[in-house]
């Protein structure tokens, strides 16, 4: 069967496309329209599925959207849902007939309704709870047979946070919490406290976290977000404004008196503002601490799937994974909403009796180049290029000796983080390489951190990980081992931490030669990995956008495939 996922809920539309229960593609609509974090319809991201495994909208069976708006309307949105629908996506589902026998508020989580072609083929959409994509695609790409779940973010349908369980083929929810009580949307609130984007810029928080001191302001966190019996939790409401749409600002004139005035977007970073962020992040791991600690007891699961946009929170992650009730914890590359076109599309695929639970476990599943479409865009624009033999020696070569090195190769990942398919790629070893990757490439805060690349059988020489740890996805902060910061100084946070991705030489051979070769000149198997990106932009997708990309920066080099492009 053909599965079509697809999210279009707010921002970072995405589509995936599933074959016969196997993962087989999946890309962000910002990559191909070039606008960040993109809401749009993903049209063109579904156009790349299609064109990829060489099918036509008229071979596909099921098209899943990871949001079930029947839901809203029978929630927070039944007495308005005149008004909807707020996206292409939902004018399937917003209509009377289809949308009215549910506004009893019956429990449900996927609503189903079958087209016709004009050759008469049956075409079924089916629309799955937010939180159920979430927790879907987590648990299937993980692998386990059994385990713990738990989805959080700012908010769903309905819900907020989901407990529940997995065995099997089966997912049965424990436990929920209902909007407008919501750790991501505490977490927001401070970021745009802190003069930042809410739903943007949380890792902003997260990087200025590491140069605080939470105790000024444990106590006023702890009065705005309270923990509740069984692993709960309640916002104190006169402190939040989030859940008013028809007005701007998270917080209220009470929070302000509370953590004093708000910075403004451009103002400098105070050290109260550090203590505030500080204070936050340690509250929402303390809270969510408190709800995955009744998780572990309920379900006596010593596994976890971590999901939803909270699971973003890499620190977090990192400490659960070394100080937590589990004794494995599972984050998925794009635990946040982009991941729900996968989750949705595998949801549907195991009801339609796929089997969907031994997928490859890949980020790498957007397009790629060929050596002749890459020579095509490097000669349309007009530039000189040497093939290279060894793109791996070569680029080796070039970071020891200092150098900024675009590297695009292979399958684009899926997700926020570059992974060594589409990134921008340093050296470690020079203490001034984060303000030379910020000044003349990247334009961003000074206090956040850029990532270290490892071999997988490194990190323990490295990084305070537990024995045959992976994280290959960049989703752990880990504490790197205080005998070896200073030969990675361009990757030691403020607290010794990097959020580390180790690299296995299975799942990427080439990346993995590069770190070897340049361990192998230097002593050191770890490179600064950050994504091929200005600030601002989307990662890049094509050769043409690589290109772009490296002549309007301060990279010295970019590694295009097997063709290398140099700045004299």
């Amino acid at each position: 069967m053909i599965v079509i996922g697809i999210h279009n809920t707010g921002i970072l539309s995405s589509a995936a496309l599933v074959v016969d229960g196997k993962l087989a593609f999946g890309c962000a609509e910002e990559r191909l329209d070039r606008r960040k974090h993109s809401k749009y319809f993903p049209h063109q991201a579904i156009g790349k599925a299609l064109d990829w495994q060489g099918l036509t909208l008229a071979d596909v069976d099921v098209f899943a959207i990871g949001w079930n708006p029947a839901i809203n309307v029978a929630g927070r949105y039944r007495a308005g849902f005149s008004e909807w629908p707020a996206y292409p996506g939902e004018r399937f589902s917003a209509n009377p007939n289809h949308l009215l026998p549910r506004l009893g508020g019956a429990p449900h989580v996927a609503t189903d309704q079958i087209f016709h072609r004009e050759d008469g083929k049956p075409v079924q959409l089916t629309y799955v709870s937010h939180h159920l994509a979430h927790m879907t695609g987590a648990y299937c790409l993980s692998g386990f047979e059994e385990s713990a779940l738990f989805s959080c973010d700012g908010y769903g349908e309905r819900d907020t946070t989901v407990w529940a369980v997995g065995r099997g083929t089966d997912i049965r929810i424990l436990k929920r919490i209902e909007f407008p009580h919501s750790v991501g949307g505490f977490y927001s609130a401070i970021t745009e406290f802190l003069g930042f984007r809410p739903d943007l810029d949380e890792w902003k928080v997260m990087g200025a976290a590491a140069y605080g001191d939470p105790e000024p302001y444990r106590t006023a966190m702890e009065s705005m977000i309270r923990l509740v019996p069984d692993g709960g939790f309640h916002l104190d409401l006169d402190y939040f404004d989030h859940f008013n749409f028809d007005t701007p600002g998270y917080l209220t004139p009470a929070a302000h008196r509370l953590l004093g005035r708000p910075r403004h977007s451009g103002e400098a970073m105070e050290q109260r503002h550090f203590d505030i962020a500080a204070a936050a992040q340690a509250r929402l791991e303390e809270v969510l601490r408190w709800a995955l600690d009744w998780l572990r007891k309920e379900t006596g699961c010593p596994r976890l799937c971590l999901s939803g946009g909270v699971a973003m929170n890499s620190l977090f992650n990192g400490r659960l994974s070394l100080d937590g009730p589990f004794d494995d914890v599972f984050v998925p590359f794009s635990p946040d909403d982009s991941g729900n076109s996968i989750g949705a599309a595998l949801w549907a695929a195991q009801r339609a009796g796929d089997p969907v639970r031994n997928q490859t476990l890949t980020p790498f599943l957007g397009g790629s180049y060929d050596d002749e479409a890459i020579a095509g865009a490097i000669e349309r624009c007009g530039l000189a290029a040497t093939r290279i033999d060894d793109p791996a020696a070569t680029a080796a070569d070039l970071l020891a000796a200092g150098k900024i090195v675009g590297w695009f190769q292979g399958r684009m990942e899926f997700g926020q983080r570059a992974l060594g398919g589409r990134s921008i790629l340093a050296s470690p070893r020079d203490p001034d390489m984060k303000d030379r990757l910020n000044s003349a490439v990247k334009f961003r805060e000074g206090f956040r951190p850029f990532a270290p690349a490892v071999r997988a059988e490194d990190v323990g020489r490295f990084f305070e990980a537990p024995a045959g740890a992976r994280v290959p996805f960049m989703e752990k902060v880990l504490p790197i081992r205080a005998e070896r910061r200073q030969d990675i100084p361009a990757v030691v946070h403020a607290d010794g931490s990097g959020r580390v991705q180790t690299v296995e030489r299975s799942v990427q051979p080439l990346f993995h030669d590069l770190i070897s070769a340049f361990g192998a000149l230097t002593g050191v198997p770890v490179l600064v990995n950050t994504s091929f990106n200005l600030n601002g932009e989307p990662i890049v997708e094509s050769p043409a956008d690589a290109i772009r990309t490296y002549a309007t920066s301060g990279m010295d080099a970019l590694m295009l495939g097997r063709h290398l492009l140099s700045k004299r």
